[in-house]
């Protein structure tokens, strides 16, 4: 390929990331239906930009994430550790490049793998999306195994870090959530309700941080309908499904239309 097909071949790599960053954009401005018309013509212009050759690391590792915006984690994960491969990449771009693929494997589902490789990353940093990752991941382990500990540990690391991050909020809700089912498990009804109380306050500051994350909203959402108010839980629903669209998402866009439906 020579030097102008180059050009030609990068600037259209260009405009696929700038029609990706238009999407966000729409997104975060409460505009869904435009945001996926937009995504849409940014992943196709990713897929032509890469059929043509294009294989810049900051406009393929923006498709990666696109691709398992919308549930391609297996072509997510092949075109990552195609990315890898790149020996001028930065250290910071790297440790990027490894929380993106941690996420890829815990949404396939490769949970210990995923672990093992956002601590990797840690070596090099620690920020708010190591721990916003790894909270997660140790979490949903805390959920399987019911050895909280780790889980506790971590997001104790992340509040010092920073205690208004929605996402840390948002894991420190949940990891409180499933104590109290454990709690009620083993017959103690006041812990239960205090870890109860404890998570909904969690989530609530959560929501404040972020008012569109759609895990908290849901999880208040079924709190509100446990608690029998059900005209806010069906307005915590339906914000979330505004919002809803990114299958790393772990609430799928058809568990928040079920659970409306439950509130009808």
């Amino acid at each position: 390929m020579g030097f102008f097909d180059d050009i030609k071949v990068n600037k259209l790599g260009q405009k696929a990331y700038n029609a990706h960053v238009q999407a966000n954009d729409l997104n975060r401005r409460g505009r869904p239906a435009e945001a996926r018309e937009k995504y849409d013509e940014a992943l196709r212009l990713y897929g032509e930009a890469y059929a043509a050759g294009c294989r810049k690391t900051g406009v393929m590792m923006s498709y990666s994430v696109l691709l398992m915006r919308t549930g391609e984690f297996e072509r997510a994960r092949e075109l990552m550790k195609e990315i890898s491969k790149d020996r001028t990449m930065s250290e910071d771009t790297h440790f990027e490049l490894r929380v993106n693929y941690s996420i890829c494997l815990w949404r396939l589902g490769i949970l210990d793998k995923a672990i093992e490789t956002i601590e990797y990353a840690g070596r090099h940093a620690k920020n708010s999306s190591y721990y916003s990752s790894l909270g997660t991941y140790l979490v949903e382990q805390a959920g399987q195994t019911g050895e909280f500990e780790a889980a506790q540990a971590l997001l104790d690391e992340a509040m010092d870090y920073d205690d208004e991050d929605a996402a840390t909020l948002d894991n420190y809700g949940e990891l409180m959530r499933l104590r109290s089912l454990r709690a009620a498990e083993q017959g103690d009804a006041e812990a239960a309700k205090a870890l109860r109380a404890q998570s909904v306050d969690y989530y609530e500051r959560a929501r404040k941080a972020k008012p569109g994350q759609i895990t908290t909203l849901y999880a208040l959402a079924r709190f509100a309908r446990e608690d029998g108010d059900l005209e806010r839980a069906r307005e915590l629903v339906d914000r979330a499904i505004l919002h809803s669209g990114s299958k790393v998402c772990p609430v799928s866009l058809e568990e928040l239309q079920a659970l409306r439906a439950q509130l009808d």
